[in-house]
């Protein structure tokens, strides 16, 4: 693997001596190749997340029992032809292709005594002679991408720069998957490490030399490339975006409640606790409505006793005659 890809960067090296470019035919070439896996596990993506309310619905049923959800799941899984593994593999297979290609170029940038001893070359290569008369250096355009930004003298200002676009690409990249895939917008937790993985990858590339760096980059915008192209011209991958854009446009079109405030809340609360309690007022009932069927006139506070009510009368009859 490791004279393989030496003989794929020689190759390019060949055509044009010129690291940068070189670099750049080697990453794109280990593209290409992974492209057809990239598209495969795009597609079952898809299908997993179409799929996900049944499988929910297979774990619900077998909920106390592990070993009957894993057999639903894999009798599932064979029904409808998919591999749950094969969403993870692009990431998983450009894993090796990096370490490998780490060990490749710290491999052709040894050397000893002033002279590069670069490994993994073919002696009769134009690669192997530019190495052996750089001392292991692999200068292009003024900038060592044999080295790590740290002992890369003034070109480290390029290299940073390097790690600074693998950054924002990844970000871009990122972005450009979970605008398409629904789930991974409503798992807090897939929300997170798509805000992690980013910054991880370029604090990787601090210790990593320019060229794995550069190979970082450019495998980047190619992903984002193929991303548009798959969702453009596939029509599997086109029927799922246009579906995606379908709910969303009809989830935007639904109305939607304006926000209370904090004590208009509270307020609203209070009174339909209130209103509930024991001391609701009660609304009066029909015996005591008036005789136009309204509400009964008020009286005053000072209730007369009939007897004495009647004996008043008298004595101001009395008192006329």
């Amino acid at each position: 693997m490791f004279s393989l890809l030496a003989g794929v960067l020689a190759f390019w090296y060949d055509l044009i001596p010129n690291y940068l470019f070189a670099i750049a035919m080697l990453t794109l070439t280990v593209m290409a190749v992974l492209a057809p896996i990239t598209l495969k596990g795009t597609r079952s993506m898809l299908a997993m997340q179409k799929l996900q309310p049944e499988m929910k619905r297979i774990q619900e049923m077998h909920k106390g029992d592990r070993q009957a959800a894993n057999e639903a799941m894999m009798a599932f899984y064979k029904e409808h032809k998919i591999n749950p593994l094969s969403g993870c593999l692009p990431m998983l297979a450009q894993f090796p292709v990096l370490i490998v290609m780490f060990r490749v170029i710290n491999g052709l940038v040894k050397h000893k005594g002033g002279v590069g001893t670069p490994s993994y070359l073919s002696h009769d290569s134009a690669l192997y002679r530019a190495l052996q008369e750089s001392g292991g250096k692999m200068k292009s355009f003024g900038v060592d991408f044999g080295a790590t930004p740290s002992n890369a003298g003034r070109g480290a200002v390029v290299l940073y720069m390097l790690i600074v676009l693998v950054v924002l690409t990844s970000y871009y990249q990122v972005r450009q998957m979970t605008s398409r895939n629904s789930q991974a917008n409503a798992n807090p937790q897939m929300q997170m490490m798509n805000r992690i993985t980013p910054l991880f990858s370029g604090l990787i590339s601090l210790s990593l030399p320019g060229a794995v760096t550069l190979y970082f980059l450019v495998s980047n915008l190619f992903r984002v490339t193929q991303q548009g192209l798959m969702y453009r011209f596939d029509p599997h991958l086109r029927a799922h975006a246009e579906e995606v854009r379908e709910v969303r446009s009809k989830a935007a079109d639904q109305p939607q409640e304006p926000r209370k405030g904090l004590f208009a809340s509270i307020r609203e609360q209070a009174e339909t606790t209130r209103g509930n309690g024991n001391g609701a007022s009660k609304q009066p009932t029909n015996g005591s409505r008036g005789a136009n069927g309204g509400l009964p006139k008020p009286t005053s506070g000072r209730v007369t006793q009939p007897g004495r009510q009647n004996n008043a009368s008298r004595k101001r009859s009395k008192k006329k005659r």
